[in-house]
C-alpha cells in the first residue's frame, strides 16, 4: 500500500505572505500604503500570484476555490502565416503521398471580395507553390481559397483496373471509393485524418462529373480567433475525491477544476475518454494519466480502462509509424501504470491479473524490439507518434523501427522494474530475476549509448542504417522519466535537469524545433509532460526548476479555463497546433494530483 505526501516548496508559501505596514503613531502621518504582493513566480512571459496569473494583457483570476475567470483571447489570427500545406484524403484516410511530402499554397493577400484559387492539382502528384512571402505578410482575416483536384487519373484506373493503387501500394477498389477530403495545417483545415468524416466542410465535390473536385474554405475566419469561456464555476460534485486546500485560491481552483474534468472524462462504460472530441481508450494517454494521478483519483476506472487495452492476453499497442508494433513499441508504459494501482489499492487479486499480461507482452518484446548488441530496445518516442513531428524526412517506417529512443527505453526499464517486483510478490524468484536482468540491460545501453558528455544530458534517440549515431536533440518526456525511474544516477540526474533547454512557456517535446514542421509535437508543450518534468526537478532538488515546471502547468489551466492536450511552446497559445483536445485525459491525470504541488510516494 502506498501512502502520498503533498508537498508544497516553502519559497511558494513564504511567497504568498502580504507585507504589512509599520504601525502609524499619529493620525498626521501620511496613510499606511499596503505594498502589491510579490508574485509567486515570474519571467519574461507571464507572472503567477496567489489568486491570480497575468500574460500581457490578459488576467485569470480566482473568484473563490470553485470559480474561475480569464479574458484570454487568442493572438493566432494576426500573426499566421500565409503558406497553406494541404493534402488530399481518399475515404478520411491519409492515403494521397507519403508522410512529409505536401501541397504549399501560398494565401497571399487578395483584392477585395477575390477569392483565391489553387491550381488544378492532380491527385497524388505535388504541387508546392514557389513565391516567397514578402517580409510581415500574415494571413488576412476571412480569406475564402477555391481548392481545386483533378481525380481523373483515379477514375480512369477504377474504369480500366477497377482499383486505383496508392502510393503505399494497398488498392482502392472503386465499389469502396466513397469520400474525398483535404487535409492541412491551417484552419478549418486539420490533419486529424481520422475525423475528416465529420468535417462536410473539407469534402470536395464533382457536381458536374468533369473529374475535377472542388472546395471552398474560409481561411483564418473570425469564428476561428480562439476565445475561452469567460468563467468556470465547478457544478459536479467532487467531495468524494482528495481535497486539497493551499490558502493560495489560484492553485485551490484550478485542482477542482481538474477534479470536476476528470470525474466527467470517465464513460457511462467506466473507461476514460481520452478528451472531449476523442472517444475511447488509448493505452499511452490512460497509462501517463494514471501513473501521475488517476490511481489514486479514480483506481476503479482507472483499472476498466486498463484492461480495456488487452487483447489476447497482451497489452495493445496504440498508432503509431509503419502500422504501429514493432515500430511503435511504447505499450509497456500500461506495466508501469497497472503497478501504480497495486501500489494505491494493495488488491493481490489485480496483481494477479495483470502480471501475466505484462510477462506475456515482455517476452513479445523481447523476441521483437529488444537489440542484444546494445541492450537497448528499438521503435518509435513513446507518445511521438507522428513521424515527420519528430524524425527527419528521409527516415522510413523500417528506419524508425531500428532506431533506439530514449523515452520508449526508460519505459521499458521501469515495466522491467515492475515486472521483477510483481515476480517477487508472487513467488517466482527466477522470472523476477529475469526481470531484473533485462532491465539492467536496458539501463546500461541508455547510459552507455544515449548519454551526450559534452552537454551533459540524454540525446533523443540513437538511429541511422549502417552507422548509428545519437541524435544530440532533447527530448523531453524521456528526460523526466530516466530521472524518476532511476536510469541516470544522483549526479547524471541532476545535470540532465539542469541542462536540458526550457523555454519561456515550458518545457518543449523536443529542443530545437524542426523548421517548416507546424506545432503539435515539434514546437509544443504537452502539460503531462511538464508535470514528469516538474516531479524530475523535484527528485534531484532543483527547486528553481520545479518552481518554474509548477508555473508552466498553472498557466494554460488558469487562462484557457480547461486542461488542454498541448500548446504552441513559442508563444504559449492553444491555437497553432495541428489537433486540440479540449479536457484532455493527460493534462487531467497531472492536474488531479500533479498541480498543486509534489506527489511523492512514501513506503
Amino acid at each position: 500500500m502506498t501512502a502520498r505526501l503533498l508537498l508544497l516548496p516553502l519559497p511558494l508559501l513564504a511567497a504568498c505572505q502580504m507585507t504589512k505596514p509599520a504601525a502609524q503613531t499619529s493620525a498626521a502621518l501620511p496613510p499606511a500604503v499596503i505594498a502589491e504582493p510579490a508574485p509567486l513566480y515570474q519571467s519574461a512571459a507571464f507572472a503567477l500570484y496567489a489568486d491570480r496569473l497575468t500574460q500581457g494583457p490578459h488576467t485569470a483570476r480566482a473568484v473563490s476555490r470553485t470559480a474561475l475567470t480569464s479574458d484570454y483571447k487568442s493572438p493566432a489570427n494576426a500573426f499566421q502565416s500565409p503558406q497553406v500545406s494541404f493534402k488530399f484524403s481518399l475515404n478520411g484516410k491519409d492515403n494521397e503521398m507519403q508522410p512529409g511530402q505536401d501541397h504549399v499554397f501560398t494565401a497571399l493577400p487578395a483584392a477585395a471580395g477575390e477569392t483565391l484559387e489553387t491550381p488544378v492539382i492532380i491527385f497524388g502528384r505535388q504541387s508546392v507553390d514557389r513565391r516567397a512571402v514578402p517580409a510581415n505578410t500574415f494571413l488576412v482575416p476571412n480569406t475564402p481559397l477555391r481548392i481545386r483536384l483533378d481525380m481523373r487519373p483515379v477514375l480512369a484506373a477504377f474504369e480500366k483496373e477497377g482499383f486505383y493503387q496508392l502510393y503505399t501500394g494497398q488498392k482502392l477498389y472503386k465499389a469502396d471509393f466513397k469520400h474525398v477530403f483535404v487535409a492541412g495545417n491551417t484552419t478549418p483545415l486539420s490533419w486529424d485524418f481520422d475525423n475528416l468524416i465529420n468535417k462536410p466542410q473539407l469534402e470536395l465535390q464533382d457536381p458536374d462529373g468533369n473529374g475535377i473536385y472542388e472546395a471552398t474554405v474560409m481561411l483564418n475566419a473570425h469564428s476561428d480567433a480562439k476565445t475561452t469561456a469567460a468563467t468556470w464555476r465547478q457544478t459536479l460534485d467532487t467531495s468524494g475525491f482528495p481535497q486539497y486546500r493551499s490558502g493560495h485560491p489560484l492553485p485551490d481552483a484550478l485542482y477542482n477544476l481538474a477534479l470536476e474534468e476528470g470525474k466527467g472524462a470517465v464513460e457511462p462504460d467506466g473507461t476514460f475518454r481520452t478528451g472531449k472530441d476523442w472517444a475511447g481508450v488509448w493505452t499511452r494517454d490512460i497509462s501517463y494519466s494514471i501513473i501521475l494521478s488517476q490511481a489514486i483519483l479514480q483506481p476503479e476506472a482507472a483499472k476498466t480502462s486498463l484492461l480495456r487495452k488487452v487483447k489476447n492476453g497482451r497489452i495493445i499497442q496504440d498508432t503509431g509509424t509503419g502500422g504501429a508494433y514493432p515500430c511503435s513499441t511504447d505499450r509497456l508504459i500500461w506495466a508501469v501504470a497497472a503497478w501504480e494501482i497495486y501500489k494505491v489499492t494493495g488488491e493481490e487479486n489485480w496483481l494477479k491479473q495483470v502480471y501475466p499480461i505484462i510477462r506475456q507482452s515482455i517476452q513479445d518484446d523481447e523476441q521483437n524490439a529488444y537489440n542484444p548488441a546494445t541492450g537497448l530496445v528499438r521503435g518509435e518516442s513513446s507518445f511521438l507518434d507522428w513521424r515527420e513531428q519528430t524524425y527527419p524526412k528521409w527516415m522510413q517506417p523500417a528506419d524508425i523501427y531500428q532506431s533506439e529512443n530514449l523515452g520508449t527505453n526508460a519505459v521499458h526499464f521501469e515495466a522491467n522494474v515492475v515486472l521483477g517486483q510483481m515476480a517477487e510478490k508472487l513467488g517466482e524468484t527466477a522470472a523476477a530475476e529475469a526481470a531484473r536482468s533485462r532491465a539492467g540491460r536496458i539501463k546500461a545501453g541508455i547510459n552507455q549509448h544515449l548519454w551526450l558528455a559534452e552537454t551533459g544530458t540524454y540525446g533523443q534517440y540513437r538511429y541511422g542504417r549502417l552507422h548509428p549515431i545519437l541524435s544530440p536533440r532533447a527530448e523531453a518526456l524521456g528526460a523526466g522519466l530516466s530521472v524518476l525511474f532511476g536510469v541516470a544516477d544522483a549526479d547524471r540526474a541532476a545535470s540532465v535537469v539542469a541542462n536540458t533547454p526550457v523555454m519561456d512557456y515550458g518545457i518543449p517535446c523536443i529542443y530545437p524545433q524542426i523548421s517548416g514542421i507546424p506545432p503539435y509535437h515539434n514546437n509544443a508543450v504537452w502539460p503531462f509532460v511538464q508535470s514528469f518534468w516538474g516531479l524530475a526537478a523535484a527528485e534531484v532538488g532543483n527547486e528553481a526548476a520545479f518552481l518554474q515546471s509548477l508555473a508552466a502547468v498553472y498557466r494554460p489551466a488558469a487562462l484557457f479555463l480547461t486542461n488542454k492536450e498541448n500548446f504552441v511552446a513559442s508563444n504559449g497559445d492553444f491555437a497553432g497546433t495541428q489537433v486540440k483536445l479540449q479536457h484532455a485525459l493527460e493534462p487531467l491525470g497531472q492536474l488531479g494530483a500533479g498541480v498543486q504541488g509534489l506527489v511523492r510516494d512514501a513506503v
